[in-house]
C-alpha cells in the first residue's frame, strides 16, 4: 500500500525528473527545495528504488554462481601449476590454502576479503577457481596412470567477450587462461603448461548490431608500456614465451597482427618468439591437415621448452623452461585447437619416457584413450567458451574426431547466431555481474543513485516499433490486394522502403540498442 501512496505524491514534488537519475550535485540542489513532507516522500521513493535495484544486483550474483566451471579443494592447491608447488618453500606448504593461492586465479577472493584478515578461519575460506577442470583413469598396454586438464581462467581483467579486450594499463590480458595437463603413473608426475591471452595491446571491439564489429586499436595510449607489462610478469611466471599468433592476417584482423608483431619486434627480448600462422587461410575448404605446417615449425621448440616431471623419489627430473602463449580474436576456437595437438605431442614424450608407451608407438593408435582425450579438450573448449562468449566452442568437431564435418559445419553456424544475440543483448547485464562478483563495482549502500537507474534513449523504443509496424503493413498489402496493381504496389513500396530505411537506420545507431554494462566505466573495461 505505501508504494501506491508514494507515487501518488510523486506528483507534488517540485521536478518532474527521477531524483536518483540526477547528478549528485544537482540532486543536492534539488533536496533543498524540498519541505518536509516532500522530503519525506523523496526518501520513500529512494528506498523503493533500491529495493529494484536490489533484486537487480541478486539477479546478477545468481547468475555468475550459476555458470559452470566453479571448483575448489579442502587439501590440494588447484591455482598452482605442479612445478611451481615444487619450487616452494616448507613456510608456503605451511600456509592455509587461501593465504598462498596464486590470486590471479581465486574467483572469490573478494567474498573472501573479510575472512583474510582471520587467520583462525582459514580453514574455512577455500580459494574457488573457475574454469575447468576433468580427471581420467586411464590404461595403454596394461599400464595404470591418471590423466588431468586443468584451466585456471583469470580474474583480473575478467569480462565478457566484446566488452573485455586487450589489456589494462597493469598489463593483464582479457580472457587469459593458463592449462595444465597432469600425468601420475607410479609415483612419477609430470605436467605440461601452455597460456592463452587476448592480443596484449589496448583495443576494443564492442558491440553494435553488426555480425563482426570491427577492432579498433587504442591510437593514444602507450601500447609498448602495457605490451612490456604484460610480458615481464608472463616470464617471471613462466620463463621463455612462444607467441602463437593465429588471428587473420589480412581483413580487420590484419592491424591487430601487425601491430602485435610490431610490439614483439620493438621490446627486442630473447625470452620472446613471435609466430604467425593465419588458421582461417591455411586451413580454408576443410584442409585441416595443413596444421601440421605449425606444428613441424615450433617442433624443436617445443623440445627446448620441455616439460615438468618429478620421479618416483620426488626428484625432478626436468623443468619446463617457457609455454607457448595461443591467441586468436576471442582465445576460444582456433586456440583450443592447437593446444589439444601441442599437449598431445608433450604427452606423447612422457609417456614414453615414464614407461607407458613402447618405443615407436604413437598415441594416436590408442583408440580408448584418443576418444577420452580429444572428448576432455572438446570439454575444455566448451567451458571456456560459454564462460567469456556465451555459447559453446566452435570447431569442437576436429577436437574430438580429427576432422572437419557437415554436422560440425551447422553446428557451429548455430553457435555463431547464438553468440551473435548473446553479445547485443544479453552481454552488459553478463559483464556488470562479474564485475559485482569480483568486486571491481562495489554497492554503496548510502548512495541512491544507481547506474542502473539510465534511461534508455528515445530511439530504443520508437524506431523498433516503428520498423516492425512497417514491416507488418508491408505483409498486409501484400495479403490483401488492393483494386488495381499499381495501387498494392505503392502501397508495399512504401512500407517496404519505411521497414528497410527504419532498420539501416537502426543498424546506424547500433550502439544504442545493445545491452551495454553499466556498473563499470569505460575506461575500466577498454
Amino acid at each position: 500500500m505505501w508504494k501506491l501512496v508514494m507515487m501518488e505524491q510523486m506528483m507534488y514534488l517540485p521536478s518532474t525528473v527521477c531524483p536518483q537519475r540526477l547528478p549528485s550535485q544537482s540532486r543536492k540542489m534539488f533536496l533543498l527545495q524540498l519541505s518536509q513532507d516532500q522530503y519525506l516522500v523523496y526518501w520513500a521513493q529512494s528506498i523503493w528504488w533500491q529495493l529494484q535495484d536490489n533484486k537487480t544486483f541478486l539477479a546478477m550474483i545468481n547468475h555468475v554462481l550459476n555458470v559452470d566451471g566453479f571448483y575448489f579443494s579442502t587439501t590440494y592447491d588447484l591455482t598452482h601449476t605442479l612445478q611451481r608447488l615444487s619450487n616452494t618453500s616448507p613456510e608456503f606448504q605451511e600456509m592455509s590454502l587461501l593465504e598462498r593461492a596464486d590470486q590471479r586465479f581465486v574467483w572469490n577472493g573478494y567474498l573472501l576479503r573479510e575472512l583474510s584478515a582471520q587467520p583462525e578461519v582459514h580453514r574455512f575460506a577455500l580459494p574457488v577457481l573457475h574454469g575447468f577442470i576433468t580427471m581420467h583413469s586411464c590404461s595403454i598396454n596394461g599400464k595404470y596412470f591418471d590423466w588431468i586438464l586443468i584451466s585456471r581462467r583469470s580474474c583480473f581483467r575478467a569480462g565478457v567477450r566484446y566488452y573485455v579486450r586487450g589489456i589494462d594499463s597493469e598489463g593483464h590480458a582479457a580472457n587469459f587462461v593458463e592449462t595444465e595437463q597432469i600425468v601420475h603413473y607410479s609415483g612419477s608426475r609430470a605436467s605440461f603448461v601452455q597460456t592463452r591471452g587476448s592480443i596484449p595491446v589496448f583495443w576494443s571491439q564492442r558491440p553494435n548490431l553488426k555480425y563482426k564489429p570491427v577492432p579498433q586499436i587504442n591510437k593514444v595510449a602507450n601500447h609498448l608500456d602495457g605490451f612490456q607489462r604484460h610480458f615481464d610478469s608472463q616470464v617471471i611466471i613462466y620463463g621463455k614465451q612462444v607467441i602463437l599468433n593465429l588471428v587473420n592476417q589480412k581483413g580487420s584482423e590484419k592491424p591487430l597482427e601487425q601491430t602485435f608483431a610490431s610490439m614483439v619486434s620493438s621490446l627486442g627480448s630473447g625470452m620472446i618468439r613471435y609466430i604467425a600462422f593465419d588458421f582461417h587461410k591455411e586451413c580454408k575448404n576443410m584442409r585441416w591437415d595443413r596444421l601440421s605446417i605449425l606444428l613441424d615449425k615450433v617442433t624443436e621448440m617445443q623440445d627446448e621448452l620441455s616439460y615438468f616431471l618429478v620421479d618416483t623419489a620426488g626428484r625432478v627430473v626436468t623443468n619446463q623452461e617457457g609455454v607457448f602463449r595461443s591467441n586468436c580474436m576471442d582465445c576460444l576456437d582456433r586456440t583450443n585447437v592447437i593446444q589439444s595437438l601441442l599437449a598431445r605431442r608433450s604427452l606423447q614424450a612422457q609417456l614414453q619416457r615414464l614407461g607407458v608407451l613402447h618405443v615407436g608407438q604413437k598415441l594416436e593408435e590408442q583408440d580408448e584413450f584418443e576418444k577420452i582425450y580429444k572428448n576432455a579438450w572438446a570439454d575444455n573448449a566448451n567451458a571456456c567458451a560459454k564462460q567469456y562468449a556465451g555459447t559453446g566452442a566452435l570447431k569442437t568437431d576436429f577436437t574430438r574426431t580429427g576432422k572437419r564435418t557437415q554436422l560440425g559445419l551447422l553446428m557451429d553456424g548455430w553457435n555463431s547466431l547464438v553468440r551473435y544475440y548473446k553479445n547485443n543483448f544479453s552481454d552488459g547485464f553478463r559483464q556488470d555481474a562479474i564485475d559485482l562478483f569480483l568486486g571491481n563495482y562495489s554497492v554503496d549502500e548510502l548512495e541512491f543513485h544507481s547506474p542502473l537507474s539510465v534511461p534508455k534513449d528515445w530511439k530504443f523504443l520508437a524506431l523498433p516499433i516503428i520498423m516492425v509496424v512497417a514491416f507488418s503493413m508491408c505483409i498486409i498489402c501484400l495479403l490483401m490486394a488492393g483494386d488495381t496493381w499499381t495501387e498494392t504496389l505503392a502501397y508495399v513500396l512504401f512500407w517496404a522502403v519505411a521497414s528497410i530505411g527504419t532498420f539501416f537506420i537502426i543498424l546506424y545507431n547500433g550502439k544504442d540498442f545493445v545491452d551495454a554494462p553499466r556498473l563499470v566505466q569505460k575506461e575500466k573495461i577498454d
